[in-house]
């Protein structure tokens, strides 16, 4: 037998007397059913310490009885996790076979402990004698710990948010409990004999966890934990690991036994196959579909956390990502419900409903279903979840007929109508579940709430897809409004050019500048059409470096001949770069030039000025016109398609802030009837001069370019 120090009996002493204070402070404090568990496992653990105490000071033959007092404890904190726990064991309702066959397991294997005990292979597993009942016995107690401390997590991880305090202490204790005893008999398994300093330290260790299980003992905390599917799956998960390994571990032991020489060979390999074949069991999605369903059917009342598959559901259906990708997020939603392998949805379409997106199903497309058809019909007006194996069985109660192609493919299993205030947005084509199943009145009742839910977002994806091209439209008209008024502007350019031929076409100067003319006026209508074609909008075209002082220089030569009194300033040192689209600002700057021209007289000054301010570069355009009223400025000057004059069409100005903006820029109006108006348009620059980051810079009018 193991040996016994003077350790061990104070350390046993010690959990001999805090077990009996406890079990007495338990029974004092209320008389209640879970105090009684407690005061019970209490005395069983005194017993156990008792038994050590008994054989250093009275008799060593009562050592005997220290295995088995600990198979009587361990059983006794076994029972309290049990009905700590047992409104989830037992459904929720009563569900008497589950918690009978939870027990009984439990049961039997401590009933076999206790009889290797009183056979007397207890202590022997203890020294390393390698006989099979002491093994087995070492196996046996591993298990009951991994058990212990499964149980243990349940009750901490479930419990109410109210009864979390005492309910962490609890499950803390018994989980130290059930660890320090899993520890040593691994290792007295793994490295005979066990370990004699763990095996007299035992009884301190105890003891210091009877001050968690005394503060645990108040009403207040200790109301019933309630265990969620989630945590139960994980549970039986990793309890068939723990149990699988260990039956793997025995049978490695048995080939050692027999294996002779070849043994450690045998043993070593056999461990690795079977971790393999565990690890692929284990991340099997079939495994774990059948594992759940196994656990909500014998668990719990109802078939599914209602909560939790709702949330799922919503979660998925609103992950990040394109639009275009919602249909498949909502088979993938409805399909995961039922562990399904994948799914289609189907969408009206015309006359018929066709396939519009897939869920791990691309070799299977459904064909098109005509919106007539029985089946849609059917599905419309019903409002009901239709299993098509049940119809190709037979066994459907007055179905309706399916069309050929789908009664013939048995990868579809059930069709699920998404209804939107009673119009059919859809029907989802679920793929068979990796689990064979039937549907029940559960299934059924969750698929149509789904469904119903599924059919509102389809509905409003369709919605947004309308939206959305109505939105092209909108863009692709608004660029053809802005394109008729440059056109308009053309358009008189090249009238004012045909007069002017009849005058002075036999003028060779003239007919290089006209020719030069024609081809800018079709550069600009080419770049025009370009625009026009573009899908995006928003934007600011090309990003180029654009030199303004030579845009506007061109733009006052072209229109040097109309108007004579139109002169521009510029700095005399400073460049005036800005990052933009080229034909875009020079659109700018000739809508508003234009607007200058048509509200001036004939022979008025327009002028145009080039400054830099700090990091910006400011053109003012100023003429003497009519003016405008502040009024007019604040409400219709930048409304389109409003204008005051003769077939105008109002987007001039509109445009020429669009444009500035879209460049990082602003335009400002300052005007006074019968006095004229200054448009002042601001643009960052594209490399901001270091020397002249404050004030001003002052234009100077250069030659040739103050009467353009």
């Amino acid at each position: 037998m193991i040996e016994l120090t003077d350790v061990g009996l104070f350390s046993h002493g010690m959990a001999l007397l805090a077990y009996l204070a406890l079990a007495v402070a338990a029974l004092s404090r209320q008389r209640g059913t879970l105090n009684i568990w407690l005061a019970a496992a209490a005395l069983a653990t005194a017993a156990w310490a008792g038994s050590f105490v008994a054989t250093m000071l009275v008799d060593p033959g009562f050592q005997i009885w220290i295995s088995r007092f600990q198979t009587v404890k361990i059983g006794a904190w076994i029972g309290l996790l049990l009905y700590l726990l047992r409104p989830a064991w037992l459904g929720g309702e009563g569900n008497d076979r589950t918690a009978f066959w939870v027990g009984g397991v439990l049961g039997f294997v401590l009933a076999l402990q206790l009889v290797i005990d009183l056979a007397g292979a207890g202590q022997d597993s203890l020294i390393g004698e390698g006989n099979v009942s002491a093994s087995f016995f070492l196996v046996l107690r591993i298990a009951v710990s991994v058990t212990g401390v499964v149980l243990s997590h349940n009750l901490f991880i479930n419990s109410r948010e109210a009864d979390r305090s005492g309910f962490r202490l609890m499950a803390i204790g018994l989980a130290g409990l059930f660890l320090y005893d899993l520890n040593f008999y691994t290792l007295a398994f793994l490295l005979p004999p066990g370990s004699p300093d763990l095996y007299n330290i035992r009884g301190a260790v105890d003891a210091f966890l009877v001050l968690l299980f005394l503060f645990s003992t108040r009403d207040a905390w200790v109301k019933g934990a309630r265990v969620s599917r989630t945590v139960a799956f994980q549970t039986v998960a990793f309890s068939g690991v723990g149990f699988y390994l260990i039956a793997m571990s025995l049978l490695a032991y048995a080939l050692k036994l027999v294996g002779g020489n070849w043994g450690v060979l045998l043993q070593v390999t056999f461990l690795f196959a079977t971790a393999v074949v565990g690890a692929v069991v284990l991340v099997s999605d079939q495994v774990r579909a059948r594992l759940r369903m196994s656990i909500a059917r014998n668990f719990y009342r109802y078939q599914y956390d209602y909560r939790a598959e709702w949330l799922r559901f919503i979660t998925t259906v609103s992950a990040p990502g394109e639009a275009a990708a919602l249909p498949v997020r909502v088979v993938q939603a409805v399909a995961t419900v039922l562990d399904a392998r994948g799914g289609w949805l189907l969408v009206p379409e015309e006359d018929r409903l066709q396939a519009l997106a897939n869920w791990q199903m691309p070799d299977s497309q459904p064909q098109a279903i005509a919106i007539d058809s029985p089946l849609v019909t059917w599905l419309a007006a019903g409002d009901r979840v239709l299993d098509l194996d049940l119809i190709r069985a037979g066994e459907a109660m007055s179905p309706p007929p399916l069309p050929e192609w789908l009664a013939a493919d048995t990868r579809f299993w059930l069709a699920v109508p998404a209804v939107n205030r009673d119009n059919l947005a859809g029907v989802l084509l679920i793929g068979r579940s990796l689990v064979p199943r039937k549907l029940g009145w559960e299934d059924e009742e969750l698929l149509k709430t789904l469904g119903r839910q599924a059919g509102s977002y389809i509905a409003e994806s369709s919605g947004q897809a309308a939206l959305e091209e109505a939105q092209r439209f909108e863009d692709f008209n608004r660029r053809f409004a802005f394109i008729l008024h440059d056109i308009k502007n053309l358009v008189s350019q090249l009238s004012l050019l045909s007069r002017n031929a009849e005058r002075h076409a036999d003028n060779p100067e003239f007919r290089a500048d006209m020719i030069e003319t024609l081809k800018v006026s079709v550069e600009k209508m080419n770049a025009l059409l370009a625009w026009l074609s573009q899908r995006a909008g928003g934007g600011t075209g090309d990003d180029q470096e654009v030199p303004i002082a030579g845009l506007l220089r061109q733009l006052v030569k072209s229109r040097q001949a109309a108007w004579p009194s139109l002169s521009l300033n510029l700095p005399a040192d400073t460049p005036q770069i800005v990052r933009g689209d080229g034909g875009r600002l020079e659109q700018m700057f000739a809508h508003l030039l234009q607007n200058a021209m048509d509200a001036s007289p004939a022979g008025a000054p327009i002028r145009i000025d080039l400054a830099v301010a700090g990091s910006d570069v400011v053109v003012t355009l100023a003429d003497r016109g009519h003016g405008m009223s502040a009024r007019f400025i604040r409400q219709e000057l930048f409304q389109p398609f409003h204008s005051t004059k003769a077939g105008g069409f109002g987007i001039g100005a509109y445009e020429a802030r669009e444009i500035a903006r879209a460049h990082g820029g602003r335009l400002d109006v300052a005007s006074r009837e019968g006095e004229g108006t200054s448009f002042t348009i601001t643009l960052p620059l594209a490399r901001p001069p270091g020397r002249m980051a404050h004030g001003i810079s002052k234009p100077a009018v250069l030659a040739g370019e103050e009467q353009a």
